[in-house]
């Protein structure tokens, strides 16, 4: 027998379940597809976990894909799949507790994906990376952003991990970046202890760090009393929504071209910068993450280094994350035969 449980509340049990072992940045992304479902239920008038129904699973699955998706058109595959394995998940926790009814969570199926479904290829191609960084460097050199983007091209690294970084984390001597797993202020990394490492930098990138450190960077705490090494001048460290902002910006060709060639398909970025988000070509960080790790696989970097510079695992590595075109594959074989 089931016990009464309200939707909402029950979302607080299974967040503060999961919190231990979940990333902030994860954590959040659970309780906002998790969210939809608990409004779901209040307009259907469901007050108890207990009177869902596996039609009623159905249902709220048909509405997440379609009316409930923000008004921004049907929801693909990949997201309805993320979004449904998130309710399982949930809905598996609840009937352990009894908040449920048993096996309910069988009914929030996810589709099955294609392997051209499951990977994305959003990402920030070697040439236009050094059309940015050529940019910055005569433009905006030494600044936040020319600084922002060269590590971030450089390293590979998250933005978590990139926000994260301290002024003390960099070894100007030695030429590299530490970065540091720090929760209790708020600068965890994904994976956690694991993802701790010391990562080298090239002279060139050190001659940028060094010249935004002496002339540009602001001498500001935040809010623990560290000393953030990529600083705003009101909170000391930046947001994670600066890194995103500054890199959507970034990356569209009207910042590195003063044109973008979609202007005739309705990108608006010449009338506002705030357009960006719009722009066929601005991406996201992540996008940034991927080129890197592309470009040190198309340089012939082992996949066991590039693993380890940019903390993600072989296998993931291969799926996720390798974007060479399959000339280029072979090419780098035909070294190896000659």
């Amino acid at each position: 027998m089931t016990n009464p449980i309200d939707p909402s509340q029950a979302l607080t049990i299974y967040l503060e379940h999961r919190e231990p072992d979940l990333a902030p940045s994860s954590l959040r992304s659970y309780d906002y597809r998790l969210r939809h479902f608990v409004t779901w239920c209040e307009e259907q008038d469901i007050d108890t976990l207990n009177d869902v129904s596996p039609r009623d699973i159905h249902e709220y699955k048909q509405w997440r894909r379609t009316d409930g998706h923000q008004g921004e058109g049907e929801m693909s595959r990949p997201t309805v799949k993320s979004n449904m394995d998130c309710l399982r998940g949930f809905l598996r926790y609840m009937e352990k507790l009894e908040y449920a009814p048993d096996e309910l969570h069988d009914a929030a199926e996810s589709p099955e994906l294609r392997d051209d479904e499951n990977v994305s290829d959003s990402i920030v191609r070697r040439e236009k990376a050094e059309a940015i960084l050529a940019h910055l460097d005569k433009f905006r050199y030494a600044t936040r952003e020319h600084t922002l983007f060269t590590i971030a091209w450089n390293t590979a690294a998250r933005t978590g991990a990139l926000r994260g970084l301290d002024l003390e984390d960099y070894n100007p001597d030695e030429q590299y970046l530490e970065f540091h797993h720090r929760p209790e202020t708020e600068t965890p990394l994904k994976n956690k202890e694991n993802g701790e490492r010391l990562v080298a930098l090239r002279p060139e990138t050190c001659v940028v760090l060094d010249d935004y450190i002496a002339e540009n960077r602001t001498e500001k705490q935040d809010e623990y009393g560290r000393y953030p090494l990529l600083t705003t001048k009101v909170n000391g460290r930046m947001a994670a929504g600066t890194i995103r902002g500054w890199v959507y910006q970034m990356t569209c060709p009207r910042f590195y071209l003063d044109a973008c060639p979609h202007e005739e398909e309705g990108c608006r970025t010449h009338e506002n910068q705030n357009y960006v988000y719009e722009c066929p070509e601005s991406t996201a960080p992540h996008s940034v993450r991927r080129g890197s790790i592309t470009a040190m696989l198309e340089d012939d970097v082992p996949y066991r280094i590039v693993s380890e510079r940019a903390q993600v695992s072989e296998a993931v590595l291969r799926k996720h994350y390798d974007k060479q075109s399959e000339r280029s594959k072979m090419e780098q074989r035909r070294k190896f035969f000659k």
